[in-house]
C-alpha cells in the first residue's frame, strides 16, 4: 500500500505563506520599478545622443558658413586693390547672422544635454529601501 503524507494547514502554515506573499510583492514592485529607472535612463540616454548628432551637423554647418565667407572675402580681395569692406559685400550680412544662429543652437543644446545629466545624476543618487523582515 501507498504511504500518502497528509499537511494540515496551521496558523504558522498561512502566516508564513502571508510573509511570503508579502515579499515576493516587493521583489516584484522592485523588479518593476527597476524597468522604469532602466527605460528613463535609455531614454535620457538616448536624447543625449541625439542631441550631440545635432550639434556635430550645426558644427559642420558652421565650417560651411565660415568657408563661405572666407571665399567671399578672397574673391573680394582679388577683384580690388583696396581692402573691401566686409559690410559692403554680399551676402556678408547673412553669413554672419546665420553663424550667430547656429552657436545660439549648439549653446542651447548643450545646456539641455547639462541638464539631462544632472537630472540623471540625481536619480542616481535616490535609495529605495526594503521591508523589514516581520518575525
Amino acid at each position: 500500500m501507498e504511504e500518502r503524507k497528509v499537511t494540515v494547514e496551521t496558523e504558522g502554515n498561512t502566516e508564513e505563506r502571508r510573509d511570503l506573499n508579502a515579499r515576493l510583492e516587493w521583489i516584484w514592485e522592485e523588479i518593476k520599478t527597476i524597468g522604469r529607472q532602466v527605460e528613463q535612463e535609455t531614454r535620457r540616454g538616448g536624447r543625449i545622443a541625439r542631441l550631440r548628432f545635432e550639434i556635430r551637423g550645426l558644427r559642420r554647418e558652421i565650417d560651411e558658413q565660415h568657408r563661405r565667407l572666407g571665399r567671399l572675402v578672397h574673391e573680394a580681395q582679388r577683384g580690388s586693390d583696396k581692402r573691401p569692406s566686409l559690410a559692403r559685400l554680399e551676402g556678408y550680412d547673412e553669413i554672419i547672422a546665420r553663424l550667430a544662429e547656429l552657436e545660439a543652437q549648439i549653446a542651447a543644446k548643450d545646456q539641455e544635454i547639462g541638464a539631462l545629466r544632472q537630472s540623471g545624476a540625481g536619480r542616481a543618487e535616490e535609495d529605495t529601501g526594503a521591508p523589514e523582515a516581520q518575525e
